[in-house]
């Protein structure tokens, strides 16, 4: 079942709040499903500002994120591919960066590393099982 919806606009279904962050090409945003009131976080992602092989690598990771179905990876709920941008809906993560947790933490326990380091090669271990690879792992990148 494709996650997709063609020229359909996400503001029918989602009622869309504050910025959670925000890229060089993309704004992700918190949004609140209207059908059931559940928060969801939205990547805009203007279509002026993709190149053509920035297109590409889009449609390559929607479709890495539609087969990874993982604990420990975000899910991908649905995407709206509309002609002046393209709204991926994914689960919101509230716990912040991997990067500001370290920096935050003056020390962390032996046990509270081996949780974390766990939880990031399960999740590694899923995608390499499944021929993906991150290619930018890093504790900016993990929530």
């Amino acid at each position: 079942m494709s996650l997709f919806k063609r020229n359909e606009e996400c503001d029918k279904f989602y009622k869309l709040g504050r910025v959670l962050g925000q890229g060089s090409f993309a704004t992700v945003r918190l949004a609140t499903c209207k059908a059931d009131g559940t928060k969801w976080a939205i990547k805009i992602i203007k279509r002026q500002s993709l190149a053509p092989d920035d297109e590409a690598a889009l449609a390559i990771e929607i479709q890495i994120m539609e087969r990874a179905v993982h604990p420990n990876i975000i899910r991908l709920k649905e995407v709206f591919d509309c002609p002046t941008n393209m709204y991926l809906v994914m689960e919101v993560m509230t716990g912040g960066e991997l990067f500001d947790r370290i920096v935050e933490k003056e020390h962390y326990s032996e046990t509270e590393a081996k949780r974390a380091l766990c939880e990031v090669v399960d999740a590694i271990l899923y995608c390499h099982d499944r021929g993906i690879v991150h290619r930018d792992l890093k504790p900016e990148n993990l929530l």
